[in-house]
Order: C-alpha cells, then structure tokens, then sequence
C-alpha cells in the first residue's frame, strides 16, 4: 500500500484518456508511476508498509532535526507539530480523500480542546474529572456534531457544504466567546488548572509521571517520561487508524465518489450516506488532535476556534498535497518551520556588508503564500509531497542505473 491513492491513479488514467485538455494530470500519475518504481530495489515488505513505516522515522528524526543549531534550536515545537499533523490528516480524510471542502474544522479541533480542558480543570460548574473523561466527551460531541451537521449538509452541493461549515464554526466560536455557564472562559480561554495530575511542568518543558520508572533507567534513557513519547504513541495510532480507514474499502469508495460521483452512485454506492461517515471520522480525529493540545498548551484558547485555524488547515493540506497521505506531514512541517524560522532571522551577513530583514520577514505568511500560489496554479493535488516524491523517485532511479 502506497501513501498515494492507487485507484486515483486509475481513474485519472482513465479521464485523461478521453479529455485532451489534461496532460498536466497524465505528467503527474507519470511522475507518481517513477517514484513508486524507485522502491523496487527494496524488499516487498518495505513497499507495503512504507507508509508506518515512514510516520515512526518523522516521529523518531523530528526533534532532532528540529533542535540542530542551524534548524530552529530548540525541540519543543516537535510535539506540536506532531499534534497539527494528526489534525490536517484528519481534515484531509475529507477534503483530499472525499473531495468535500471544510471552512469550519476548527470547531472540531476545539470541541476536543475544550472538553479536556473544561473536565482536567473543573472550570464554572463542571466537576473537576480525568483528561480521558473530557477527551472522550469531546470527540464524542465533535462525531455527533459531524455525523448531524452532515446529515444536513452533503447533500447541499459542494460550495453550500464549505460555506454551511464556515457558518457552524462561526456559531460555536460565537458560543464559546459568550461564555455559556462560565465552562468556556470566553475570551480569555481556559488556563488556570488545565493539566492532568500525571503531567508535570518545569520550565516549560512537560513530562509523564503515569509510570515511575527507577532512577537508573531513567538515567540511561530519560526519553521514557517525555511527553513527546507520549504524544508520537498517540500520533502514531491515530495516522495508523487513519490509514486503515483510506486503504480499507471504505476509503476506496470515498475516492470513487471524490474521482466521479455520478459514476459511483451508478455502481451502487450511497455517496450522501458515505460523505456522512467521512465527515463523522474527520470530526473525531480531529478533536483527538484537540484534545492533545489542551495539555500540549496548558490549557483551551479561543483563537483554536478561530476562522484563521480553518484557514491554516486547508493551506498546510494543499501545502503538501491534498492527495497524499504524508501530504500533511509535509504540509505542517513546512508551514511550522517557515513560520518560526523565518519570525527569528533578522540579519543577512555577506561578511562585507548586512542586511536587516526582519521587518521583511516577520511577514512570513506572504512569502508562504507566493508558494502556495504557485502550487495551486501548477498542480494544486500534488503539493510539495508530490514534487518532492516525483524528483526522488527520478534521482533514484538514475543512480541505480549508473550503479547497475
């Protein structure tokens, strides 16, 4: 199983070969066909199971690669970016996999936020309860909300879907800002509490304290309480369930009905019916991813329900490319890395003369956007995932033939 979807491949093939006016779409399964083939060299199994396979070495390389001096210098980031991968691909299940588009997943995001940290914090009339409690209510009101807002919704056409979930999520920041029974803080979030018992906290830095692991083990390997184990653990089998679900036949359907929905719904398949269940899925995961960040950041802010979150979801999805599952660990870690590298470089030095650019580039977000233009105009499924899996493949390929 690939990272790539096998059966868009297909129907892309078969659409390209009755429409002239798509040889950008034939250059692109042509470059994907490249990349895949370069693995040949490898056993079967690494084929099959690249894709675990990749998101346990992102997990172990991440923060070390973050944290080299001439990165970003410090390793913290590391697990935030594992928690916003784990939301993009949750939001791509239903954008890049089902072919709906959603101005609103922020709320989703939130709902798991806010449910940890109303229930870790006990904040207005709520009991103080466990992290799990709250999480589990939070994605349990995000699939409810999913499964309803999409009963009511898919069937509305595609533009109507985006802007009914923008609507929604404007309606549950609105809530949140009102704050309802003093449970969500309104404005100023929830703060003050929000932390399990088995997190500690010093100097900014989070460990687990849920096993007490002997001083000479923790000594040899000090990672065993770090929180970042705990969050790439649950990173890990949340891509893993994800990935189950887009190669599962399930997942197959969603692509048909993305691919050709008239088509599909010729061959039997209930397309409102499975929209729904994409939605409901995309819902969960990404309160899951929510509810990580409520511990990951102490707490619930209200800028997470924003419409700028919306936003910045469906840029780091097209970022790396809407049709590859390891489209959003490519989409996230550029965006993160551009924003925080480019906030702190201030000075070009040419040894004989400097340039303060800071000003320039404090406003990352514009340069950011020049890519993402130029992405959109050239091959807007394909993303930077897209490029960078076509180019290795090709570079691969002609070293093995020197070798050879």
């Amino acid at each position: 199983m690939t990272d790539h979807n096998p059966e868009a491949d297909a129907a892309t093939a078969d659409a390209t070969s009755t429409d002239a006016g798509t040889s950008g779409a034939t250059d692109s399964a042509r470059d994907r066909a490249v990349g895949e083939s370069a693995l040949d060299v490898f056993p079967d199994w690494v084929g099959r199971y690249r894709v675990p396979i990749g998101l346990v070495l992102f997990v172990l390389l991440l923060r070390p690669v973050v944290a080299l001096p001439f990165m970003l210098g410090f390793e913290s980031i590391a697990s935030t970016i594992l928690i916003l991968v784990l939301f993009v691909a949750a939001f791509n299940l239903l954008f890049g996999y089902t072919g709906l588009l959603s101005f609103g997943h922020a709320m989703f995001f939130g709902f798991g936020m806010y449910g940890a940290a109303i229930a870790m914090s006990g904040h207005g009339p709520a009991p103080e309860l466990p992290f799990l409690v709250g999480a589990t209510v939070g994605v349990a009101i995000a699939a409810l909300v999913g499964y309803g807002l999409g009963r009511l919704t898919v069937g509305k056409g595609e533009i109507y879907f985006a802007f009914l979930t923008l609507a929604a999520a404007e309606a549950v920041y609105f809530v949140a800002n009102r704050d309802p029974l003093g449970l969500t803080g309104g404005s100023d979030g929830i703060s003050g509490g929000a932390q399990p018992g088995w997190v500690e906290s010093f100097r900014g830095e989070l460990t687990v304290t849920l096993v007490e692991w002997p001083d000479p083990i923790l000594e040899v390997a000090g990672w065993l309480d770090d929180w970042y184990l705990l969050v790439g653990i649950v990173f890990l089998l949340g891509m893993g369930a994800l990935w189950q679900i887009v190669r599962s036949p399930f997942g197959r359907s969603l692509i048909a009905i993305r691919e050709n929905e008239n088509l599909a719904r010729a061959m039997g398949i209930d397309t409102a019916r499975y929209k729904v269940w994409a939605f409901t899925f995309s819902g969960a995961f990404s309160a899951v991813a929510g509810a990580l960040m409520a511990i990951n950041n102490h707490g619930a802010s209200q800028e997470w329900l924003g419409v700028y979150t919306s936003g910045d979801t469906v840029l780091m999805a097209v970022l790396g490319g809407v049709h590859y599952f390891f489209g959003a660990v490519a989409g996230v870690f550029v965006w993160e890395f551009v924003a925080d590298y480019l906030t702190d470089f201030a000075v070009i030095d040419l040894g004989f003369v400097a340039f303060d650019v800071s000003r320039e580039l404090s406003h990352w977000q514009f340069l950011l956007g020049a890519v993402f233009v130029v992405i959109v105009l050239v091959s807007p499924n394909d993303g930077i995932w897209g490029y960078v899996r076509a180019y290795v493949g090709r570079a691969t390929r002609r070293v093995l033939e020197v070798v050879r």
